[in-house]
């Protein structure tokens, strides 16, 4: 039993001696430096082992980590590149202002969907074309009716609400690319009136029967104003690329512009949403005049039946066409 604890002992000291002389020879190798954890593993049995798992381990988990941000980059480039060729034309109608109170936007004139966003897809490597080209019943289709080179779009304001109101309508340049913005023609009827809107020329003078772009992200914005319980106003915004404009040349090709369209209110209820909320909760106990307790439902108050565009309390007003940021 001695001589085994003996032998056991030897062994342990011979080991030792042995990694001394290898701590020995890292110091001569490194210049009397030497790793802190090669030093410690001589002593520890398996730790270099276990340190080198542990470092291949970290290792998979950074590439991992890497190539996972890699992937949500690509991710967010295609999106943004789709985007770019694609994009989308929007008509966005302040939610807090002037859907909760009655007033909604459609597609088409009977609103059997009224809501406050509506969204259209416009057209893909569209070319220039003329004005001339555009089909002369454009303002008498509802909702996205896109054409070859062109993009068309019809839609109706409605007011079913609580009070008799004005508000904000603008058309808004969101991106563009290559200067595609210089040839683009926007042509906006309202109510059946036509306007049509184009970059300034060089010299700054309006292109031929255009209105100058309002500034370099509006295109226009006007005040609807008297907008009253029972009305409806109608818009049709069209989109090309004019053929006859001086800038519509080579270096364009491959360009894209994306255009959104905001309705908001004029004047701001200055109230918290705390106050509103309470004074919506004081009008659904009453009964008078509920606001939609999930807030997604377009409110209708009026009394005389629905509202639509063929019914509306406004179908002999004349609207005529605006100049660069005039209102009516």
């Amino acid at each position: 039993m001695k001589q085994k604890k003996k032998s056991l002992r030897r062994r342990k000291k011979e080991e030792q001696l042995l990694r001394i002389e290898k701590l020995e020879k890292e110091l001569e190798d490194n210049g009397g430096e030497a790793d802190p954890d090669a030093v410690v593993s001589m002593y520890i049995p398996r730790r270099r082992g276990r340190l080198l798992g542990a470092a291949l381990l970290r290792m998979d988990k950074l590439r991992l980590l890497l190539l996972t941000l890699l992937a949500v980059v690509a991710i967010l480039f295609i999106i943004a590149f789709t985007q770019e060729k694609m994009g989308n034309f929007t008509i966005n109608l302040n939610r807090l202002e002037l859907y909760r109170k009655g007033v909604a936007i459609a597609d088409e004139g009977y609103f059997e969907r009224p809501t406050a966003r509506l969204m259209a897809a416009t057209v893909a490597d569209a070319t220039n074309i003329s004005i001339e080209d555009i089909p002369s019943d454009v303002d008498e289709i509802d909702g996205g009716h896109n054409g070859e080179n062109y993009m068309a779009y019809t839609f109706y304001v409605r007011n079913a609400g609580k009070e008799d109101l004005t508000y904000k309508f603008s058309i808004t340049l969101d991106s563009c690319s290559k200067g595609a913005e210089e040839a683009t023609r926007v042509a906006l009827w309202r109510n059946g009136e036509r306007t049509v809107y184009a970059v300034p020329s060089a010299s700054g003078e309006p292109e031929d029967g255009c209105v100058n772009f309002e500034s370099s992200k509006t295109v226009c914005s006007f005040i609807e104003e008297d907008f009253l319980v029972g009305n409806v106003n109608k818009y049709t915004v069209v989109i090309w690329l004019e053929g006859d404009d001086p800038e519509c040349v080579d270096r364009i090709v491959g360009g894209s512009v994306e255009f959104s369209v905001h309705i908001d209110a004029d004047d701001h209820n200055q109230d918290s949403l705390l106050v509103k909320f309470i004074n919506d909760i004081k009008d659904t106990l009453k009964r008078d005049k509920p606001i939609s307790a999930a807030g997604n439902d377009a409110p209708s108050y009026y009394h005389s039946g629905e509202v639509t565009w063929y019914n509306r309390r406004n179908q002999d007003t004349e609207t005529t066409p605006e100049t660069e940021g005039s209102a009516p």
